[in-house]
């Protein structure tokens, strides 16, 4: 699998939390056993958390 390269593009695409979670499952061994599509889950389910949380942030700024 290409690693570099993958988080490259996601990084132009400005998806920072799939391209952090990708790169932490590459290094697990643990990752190894988990399917493709359970993958992709865990890349989607990191970005909507780190979009949460940058809107929610964004919102505690402008409520003080």
């Amino acid at each position: 699998m290409l690693k570099h390269p993958t988080l490259d593009q996601l990084h132009v695409l400005g998806l920072y939390g799939m391209a952090k979670a990708f790169a932490e499952l590459a290094e697990t061994d643990e990752a190894k056993g988990i399917d493709r599509s359970d993958w992709l889950a865990l890349l989607l389910d990191r970005e909507a958390s780190l979009r949460r949380d940058k809107r929610l942030t964004a919102r505690l700024r402008v409520a003080r």
